[in-house]
Parts: C-alpha cells; structure tokens; sequence
C-alpha cells in the first residue's frame, strides 16, 4: 500500500477485532485475547485501538478499565505491532492516542507490564512516554506460549503512567535533561565475552546515592537466540537488583538506550526521592 497514510484509531468492526488475532499469532506464536473478549471490553470502557496503513491493521493496543490503588484506571494489556511495521512509530502513536482517550473519559492513570529486559519496550515505555516502575513481578504469567519469552521466566515491570502529570509532559515533549552516566554509580559491573555478549561480573546491592544505574543487555534477542543460558544469567541476576533497590525505595525514572558510540551499552535510571 505506497503511499496510503497512517491512521490510528478505535477498532470499529468485527473483522477489524479479528485481525487482532493475526496480529497476535504473527508476533508471539499464540492469541492471548480472543477478537470476542476485545470486542466486548471495547463497548465496556476499555480500549481497542488500531494502526492501520490504508485499510490493514498493521498493529493494536488492548487496554481494559481496571481499579489501582483504590483509583480507576486502564490496565493496557496488549501492544502488538506487525514484524513489518516496526520502528516507524506505531506504538508510540498508538500510546499517545490511548492517553487522549483516558483523559477524556476522566482517567488519570493507565498501566501494563514488559519485560525489563526488553530495550527497545523499556525506550519506549519509559524514556519517550515518562512512565515510571517500583514494582517487579517475578514470573508473572508462569510457564505460557511465546516465542518471544524462549521458555525464560516470564518477569515483568509494572509500568505506571501517570498521564496528567507534569512529568509525562515533559517526556512526551522531549524536554529532559540529559543523563551523564560517568557520573553515576552502576549497581552491575558488565563485561564482553568473545562474541561480544554482556556478562554481570559483579552486582552491588549496597549502593546509597540518590540516583544509581543498571545496565541491561542492548540486543536480548539475539542472546536468546544464541546462548539462553546466559540470557537465563540476566533474568536472574536483574530480578535480583530491581527487587533489592525497589525494597529501599528507588523507581525507575528514565532509560539510557544503546549509546551511540557503543550501541552494546543501555541503561535504566534509578532514582529515590530526598524523603
């Protein structure tokens, strides 16, 4: 479809809440939400929200309404985008419109859960969009079909985005100062086996400054892909500095993606607040 304009807007249709399930299968291997369950939360409070490329969905958001912390909010379940489509904004978009949406329906608070070890999901969720994390789940959906997930325990982030804030405005409007990571504490020491693979050599639990980093590999699918043994490694060792930092009080706030002069290098930014 050259030239056909990109359009993100509420699913509609039947068969347009059908495609989802294409879109599912292409991306994990399995359908997690049936093109009935969407359809139903859509004309129920939730959000169902598509990209589309002329007339083909090329991606979708699934959010449901949900009560956090005693407040209403949406739980956004889902984001997939078509392997095609990738990297040319689509989620990006599609979160923004999401957010229109909550505020306009009087929702203050959206949130999901991604793996933390996904950079490209932890550049979006947390650098471009300012939401921000204090809870880690430890194998969140158990054992569950994903060829995304290779069989590793399925730990997530509990990404919170608080949409009316003044903090997500000035993410959303690229209006952050920059972080200079030589002059930060590093909770992991990570090193570069042959094949250019990080490897932890050593973790800090002890660190007290207001504001620290974790590193976290750049590429973590082609460590899947190649040695899941070692990506097992990170799983393991990351469960156990998040949790450990968010028991003393940090969150993260920010997140370095790969350096352009070491593209193998990213980061998470941990803050705790002066109180």
């Amino acid at each position: 479809m050259p030239g056909s304009r990109l359009i993100v807007r509420l699913l509609r249709t039947t068969a347009e809440f059908q495609e989802c399930a294409r879109i599912q299968q292409a991306v994990w291997g399995s359908a997690g939400a049936s093109p009935e369950l969407l359809q139903v939360t859509a004309k129920n409070g939730g959000a169902v929200i598509g990209a589309f490329r002329g007339n083909h969905l090329a991606g979708f958001l699934y959010a449901f309404l949900a009560r956090r912390h005693g407040r209403l909010a949406h739980w956004s379940h889902l984001m997939a985008v078509e392997p095609g489509f990738r990297d040319r904004g689509l989620g990006v978009r599609m979160k923004i419109a999401h957010r229109e949406l909550a505020l306009a329906q009087g929702v203050r608070s959206i949130a999901w859960t991604y793996d933390p070890l996904q950079s490209r999901n932890a550049a979006l969720n947390i650098h471009h969009l300012g939401a921000e994390v204090r809870e880690y789940l430890p194998d969140c959906y158990g054992s569950f079909p994903s060829r995304i997930e290779c069989g590793l325990p399925s730990d997530r982030f509990v990404a919170e985005w608080q949409i009316a804030s003044r903090h997500v405005a000035k993410s959303l409007a690229d209006d952050r100062p920059p972080i200079d990571i030589d002059t930060l504490p590093v909770a992991n020491d990570v090193v570069r086996d042959p094949r250019a693979f990080a490897i932890n050599r050593r973790l800090h639990l002890n660190l007290v400054g207001r504001r620290l980093l974790v590193e976290i590999p750049a590429d973590p699918d082609r460590m899947r892909a190649l040695d899941l043994d070692l990506a097992r490694r990170w799983r393991l060792e990351t469960r156990r500095v998040f949790q450990n930092y968010f028991r003393k009080g940090y969150r993260v706030t920010d997140f370095i993606a790969p350096l352009r002069d070491d593209p193998r290098r990213a980061f998470y930014l941990l803050e705790r607040s002066e109180s």
